[in-house]
């Protein structure tokens, strides 16, 4: 019979292919987390820096406007007792300001009635040129640009009862001037700040990766442990299966040696000679389940027709069943799809299940075989009439080198679960009504659907 390689130990997944998978996958994780992190900090930094800076000019010019109006409401008396006119105290007072305030482009005072009485007006190179309209320039001199202007209006106390007021004026340019300085101060320290989280970020990023490894090693030292604890237990298993033939096999050797010299009847040499072909086929029945147990699982998924994998099956065993007296039967329920899977391989699954159901019958009667879908899944069930299993020993059927039958290996049902877990499926134990024994497989249509 032709099959696949079939199972692998617990744990037993290839350690380079588990590390390289863990990097692969820390690569991708750390660069997205890095991605999103410098998305969301440079999104957030850009809104925060312009919101900032326009908030930085505006409280600026907030700043100035109450420190004219509270300069301007209260006019120093020791000026006025000397006989300055409170207007000339205010227009010096005006140009003084601007002088010091560079951001303002010009000042101008207006009276009670709305009339403009004084103008400050600032000048390429930083002088201060004044008036009722601005008289020329001197040479070589140009006006500060002020098509657009923002104005700010402070009130005045012209005379005694009476209120004018102050109109600074601010060019849209020198603020966005004011506000890129502002910004680019902020870009600085905001950098600097964002170097030093990333730099921490990076440390506690290798120190994870260092908990990581450390982990990792751990686990691999103790899948290696599990690894070595259940070869362990193979190997003792399979020696324990092995000694037996072996000892008989040494016996009927030794006795065939001592009467060999004898002149040994044919009837009697064949005597001996056919239980040691017996052992010898144990033994390599031994081996070829011990070996397709251990192999990794090496599936190759193709349409196949359930009917076919059945109607091979019953045919295989025919001449066994025969010698039994047992009956074999396979239906498949009309119109079942074809179900994607390893065909030798799932057919090695459902021939261990029909051998192990005929090699338990104690006399004649009948192994039923039948497929149907439930839902996505395909169900194979083989069923017979056998003695069934006891209570207590259902749970350990599925152990290796567990059987309760002379000359079994006790890998038959421990390769058939492996080969439909292997296949994305499962292998169970099915209630049955009446005596006998009934196993499930159940497998995906699909390898979508695994």
């Amino acid at each position: 019979m032709k099959g696949s390689d079939v199972g692998t130990f617990p744990g037993d997944n290839p350690i380079e292919n588990q590390k390289s998978a863990f990097k692969r996958e820390l690569i991708w994780s750390s660069a997205l987390f890095a991605i999103i992190f410098l998305t969301v900090l440079g999104l957030g930094s850009t809104i925060i820096v312009i919101d900032l800076s326009h908030k930085e000019v505006f409280r600026t010019l907030r700043t100035y406007s109450n420190e004219l109006e509270t300069m301007l409401s209260k006019l120093p008396t020791t000026q006025t007792l000397k006989g300055y006119q409170q207007q000339t105290v205010i227009t010096q007072r005006l140009n003084d300001f601007l002088t010091k305030k560079t951001i303002f482009d010009s000042v101008e005072l207006y009276d009670e009635n709305g009339h403009l009485v004084d103008r400050q007006d600032r000048l390429v190179g930083g002088s201060i040129t004044g008036g009722t309209d601005t008289p020329g320039l001197k040479p070589g001199q140009q006006k500060v640009e002020t098509s657009r202007r923002m104005p700010i209006e402070v009130p005045v106390p012209i005379e005694a009862g009476k209120m004018g007021k102050a109109v600074l004026s601010v060019s849209e340019d020198v603020l966005a001037r004011q506000a890129t300085q502002f910004r680019n101060e902020l870009i600085t320290k905001l950098v600097g700040m964002i170097l030093i989280i990333l730099v921490m970020l990076g440390l506690a990023y290798l120190y994870v990766l260092r908990i990581l490894r450390l982990t990792r090693r751990i686990e691999a030292e103790a899948q290696n442990q599990m690894r070595l604890s259940y070869l362990g237990l193979l190997s003792s298993g399979l020696a324990h299966e092995i000694k037996n033939p072996l000892n008989s096999l040494q016996m009927n050797l030794q006795l065939f040696e001592e009467e060999a010299a004898s002149g040994v009847k044919p009837e009697q040499l064949a005597s001996w000679i056919r239980p040691m072909q017996r052992e010898i086929k144990r033994l390599e029945r031994l081996v070829n389940d011990f070996l397709m147990f251990a192999r990794p699982l090496k599936p190759v998924f193709q349409n196949t027709r359930v009917a076919a994998i059945l109607e091979a099956t019953a045919e295989l065993v025919a001449e066994e069943a025969r010698r039994k007296g047992v009956q074999v039967a396979w239906e498949v329920a009309p119109g079942l799809p074809s179900v994607e899977t390893d065909e030798a391989l799932i057919r090695t699954c459902v021939l261990n299940l029909v051998l192990n159901s005929i090699q338990a019958a104690e006399g004649p009667g009948a192994i039923s075989m039948r497929a149907f879908a439930r839902g996505d899944k395909l169900v194979l069930e083989i069923c017979d009439e056998g003695p069934g299993i006891p209570e207590d020993k259902r749970k350990k059927i599925f152990e290796i080198f567990y059987t309760t039958k002379v000359g079994g290996t006790g890998l038959g049902l421990p390769i058939a679960r492996r080969i439909a877990e292997g296949l994305g499926g499962s292998l169970d134990l099915a209630e049955k009504e009446g005596p006998g024994t009934c196993f499930r497989i159940v497998l995906p249509f699909n390898r979508s659907g695994a």
